[in-house]
């Protein structure tokens, strides 16, 4: 573990959230398989990450009610994401992690950024250790110069950072950066476990 990587996590549990340290995306699978239980019903946040851990199959194989829009139910994106505000369990992942132990995360929809705030058992945020930045001004950088453009080119949303890779500041209506949630302690709103994976994990 590196001194950067002890900071944050310093800084995430003195903030108030719980936090998980793993070596591998493998590790996280079965650490969130053993803290969900079999009857609970779990939320997704569109994550790449979440993808790479490969947690949705995992539920969703053991019987788990799970909803996740980039698997909608009745081909219905919408509809599945109402449904997933409403579950147990949420989960999610990470655009940014500063050193000072914030976490943020931007959206296009808002729809990660409503369920990450209120009304769940419980929230699981899903982080590789390339999410940490020194500090907010430094993770903004990073999340709209590397993870909006790749976002966009992943997702064919033609906007103007899918052409140069990186932020132009535009007023386009396919823009995926509209709403920005920080969390700079733990909430009322829902009880917050903070996994941190020490791969390279998503944008």
């Amino acid at each position: 573990m590196t001194d950067k990587v002890k900071r944050t996590i310093e800084a995430l549990k003195s903030n108030g959230f719980d936090t998980v340290y793993v070596e591998t995306a493998e590790e996280a699978k079965e650490y969130l398989l053993n803290e969900i239980g079999a009857e609970q019903s779990v939320g997704f946040g569109g994550s790449v990450t979440l993808q790479d851990v490969g947690i949705y199959d995992a539920l969703k194989e053991r019987g788990n009610e799970v909803y996740w829009h980039w698997f909608p139910v009745d081909g219905d994106k919408r509809a599945t994401m109402k449904k997933a505000m409403f579950t147990d369990i949420y989960m999610s992942g990470i655009n940014g992690i500063t050193e000072d132990g914030r976490i943020i995360n931007i959206d296009g929809t808002g729809n990660r950024l409503s369920a990450i705030l209120f009304g769940h058992d419980r929230l699981f945020l899903v982080a590789g250790v390339n999410k940490i930045s020194q500090n907010y001004e430094e993770s903004i950088i990073r999340i709209k110069n590397v993870a909006c453009p790749l976002n966009t080119q992943r997702l064919s949303i033609h906007t103007p950072c899918e052409k140069t890779g990186k932020c132009m500041a535009c007023s386009s209506p396919n823009r995926i950066c509209n709403a920005t949630l920080i969390l700079e302690k733990q909430h009322g709103g829902v009880p917050t476990t903070v996994v941190l994976i020490n791969e390279n994990l998503g944008f």
